[in-house]
């Protein structure tokens, strides 16, 4: 009878904060991290070494155990309770067609069932496929090969309330290079191609978003994630390609209509600590920041409206995220708006030990997620 009482407590205080929520609009934004380096698979020499590394990298994502970690990551959506939610990274890997025991399992599937368990209800309304390739693998390193199927993605979701009116924005009827899935998202036209043992890999990056109605009020949601800012740390002009990936975007945001707020989330893999850099060989000849163009573009961190001068760091945690407490340095992951709101909540999420999945005690994630709530009315 006690327990009960309690519940009935809870329920009204969570029903009547809701009500009284000064907020029109909750997102939050998550890159769930593949789990592992992809680079030595990348500089492998030859494909004895690219397949040693690719099983080595299958193990490491086995440890990271995403299956547990998605129950972790659906709390932190259970907790701010978004009306949208981007996310970064979310992978999808298959042996010979099939997903099967970890590692081979879709994430999105993991989260969504997670979510599921927890009570909370979304739904994906929009994606855009990027890297997606399938590579021949000696599992057993008898000369035997199977198929290794392996895809990713940055997704939306929407809270069941909204999701029926969630519609996706097709971009990809008018962007130089559609999703790989012939989805509404797009692929930037600089993408990172790396030389390997079995051929050239393009690593994919694209954006996607939707339209949707919260509270009479019409926005434009959208998600991306740029390349690293040196992703070829031997090539001074390396950091070129996520400028460009930027410059594209801009263009692209810059298209949303009028009547609509632009909220624009996601890993941009840049901070407010970066600053333009010189690049003779370029024209013109210097390399503009993804931070530094949105703010030139008007959009607006939305981390810097928050109360408080809490540094809001989500990137990284340990590869193997076994370190025990939080080392986290730097803002990565962020919200920017183009119309200034009058209210900004905003929190780092999964940066706590007691966030860990259980029972291995492993961070949700490599970076914390960004919680933001916004009230413009």
């Amino acid at each position: 009878m006690n327990r009960m009482i309690a519940i009935t407590v809870l329920t009204f205080t969570a029903a009547a904060l809701q009500a009284a929520a000064p907020f029109d609009i909750v997102v939050l934004s998550q890159n769930q991290y593949l789990g592992v380096d992809l680079r030595p698979i990348v500089t492998a020499p030859d494909q004895a070494a690219f397949n040693e590394a690719v099983l080595a990298a299958l193990a490491q994502i086995e440890a990271n155990n995403f299956e547990e970690r998605a129950e972790a990551l659906a709390r932190e959506i259970v907790t701010w309770q978004p009306h949208l939610v981007a996310l970064q990274e979310v992978w999808d890997f298959k042996r010979n067609g099939a997903n099967e025991a970890a590692p081979y399992r879709d994430h999105l599937a993991d989260l969504m069932e997670a979510l599921t368990r927890q009570g909370a209800s979304y739904q994906p309304v929009a994606g855009v496929r990027n890297l997606s390739m399938t590579i021949p693998v000696d599992f057993d390193r008898n000369g035997a090969f199977d198929a290794l199927s392996v895809t990713d993605r940055d997704v939306i979701l929407a809270r069941a309330d909204i999701a029926g009116a969630a519609q996706p924005v097709w971009y990809s009827a008018g962007c130089a290079r559609p999703s790989l899935d012939l989805g509404p998202g797009c692929n930037y036209q600089y993408v990172v191609e790396a030389p390997t043992a079995l051929g050239p890999i393009r690593f994919e990056r694209g954006f996607v978003g939707v339209d949707v109605t919260v509270g009479g009020k019409d926005y434009r949601f959208v998600n991306t994630h740029l390349e690293e800012r040196q992703p070829d740390p031997t090539n001074p002009l390396s950091p070129a390609i996520q400028a460009a990936q930027a410059a594209e975007l801009v263009a692209v945001l810059a298209a949303t209509p009028a009547g609509r707020s632009l909220i624009l989330a996601g890993d941009i893999n840049s901070s407010p600590a970066d600053e333009i850099t010189l690049a003779p060989l370029l024209d013109p000849p210097y390399i503009v920041p993804p931070y530094i163009q949105f703010g030139w573009a008007g959009l607006i961190d939305t981390w810097l409206l928050r109360p408080g001068a809490v540094q809001g760091f989500t990137c990284c945690q340990l590869e193997d995220l076994s370190n025990h407490q939080s080392i986290l340095d730097e803002r990565i992951d962020m919200v920017f708006t183009l119309e200034a709101p009058r209210k900004v909540k905003a929190r780092v999420l999964g940066d706590r030990v007691a966030d860990k999945s259980q029972p291995s005690w492993l961070w949700p994630s490599d970076h914390a997620a960004v919680g933001v709530e916004l009230r413009f009315q």
